[in-house]
């Protein structure tokens, strides 16, 4: 019993004495990302859209949000295809940055499967991304219930890391923190898009797109988006 109080003592004076002689964090001004998204990614164009009221409405008033639509332009509905990509960044206030999933249960979707899957850029650079397979019902004006399915992908990235995890995140903060001296100002980036195989062009805007074909273009607007705004990855354009 007193040698287990006394390692207990010790460990407390071990944190106290880190805490007190740790040098005082750098970085954390400098986000690891671009303040904008691209106008253009590979074959897509992107038109700016606005937070909604209840992103801002939720988030910190100093948290930068960005937000582009991006489609495939010249193409009839019946072979267009459309993704909504959105970019966080977080100000003092980390509150800015959580798992997206706690957002996506209070919008009313439904997780239906989530997989970690990789973006192999130019470079060579593989980005690894979290991709959530969500679907919620919709009432429609003829109060019939249709099903909307998605695909919602995204990452997180530091100053010079990423990750698709928000515990992984966490222990890379502490980590970097203690050992190289680096504050992480965190950005989350993500792209969504709708899974229309179930709907005509004429109800989505877009053309037929099974799961499968959904995730193929989401990844292939990630691979041009990505190392336009991220800055450790800009080497690859």
């Amino acid at each position: 019993m007193i040698a287990r109080a006394f390692i207990l003592l010790l460990l407390c004076g071990m944190t106290v004495l880190l805490c007190q002689f740790s040098p005082q964090p750098k970085g954390g001004e400098a986000a690891g990302v671009l303040e904008e998204l691209p106008m253009v990614a590979g074959g897509f164009v992107g038109e700016s859209e606005d937070p909604s009221a209840r992103e801002r409405d939720l988030l910190p008033a100093d948290t930068i949000i960005k937000k582009r639509k991006y489609h495939t332009p010249g193409r009839s509905i019946e072979t267009r295809d459309v993704a909504h990509a959105s970019l966080v960044i977080a100000g003092n206030d980390t509150r800015s940055i959580h798992r997206p999933e706690v957002c996506l249960d209070g919008q009313g979707w439904t997780i239906t499967s989530s997989t970690v899957r990789e973006v192999k850029l130019i470079s060579g650079a593989v980005l690894r991304v979290r991709d959530l397979a969500i679907q919620r019902e919709e009432l429609r004006p003829d109060r019939s219930k249709l099903l909307l399915r998605a695909h919602y992908v995204y990452w997180f990235v530091g100053s010079d890391i990423s990750t698709p995890s928000n515990l992984e995140r966490q222990l890379l903060s502490l980590r970097d923190s203690v050992l190289r001296n680096v504050n992480h100002r965190w950005a989350y980036p993500s792209v969504m898009a709708f899974v229309t195989d179930n709907l005509t062009p004429q109800q989505s805007g877009e053309r037929r797109r099974d799961d499968a074909e959904t995730v193929k273009m989401i990844l292939s607007l990630i691979h041009s988006l990505a190392p336009k705004f991220q800055k450790d990855l800009m080497k690859s354009l």
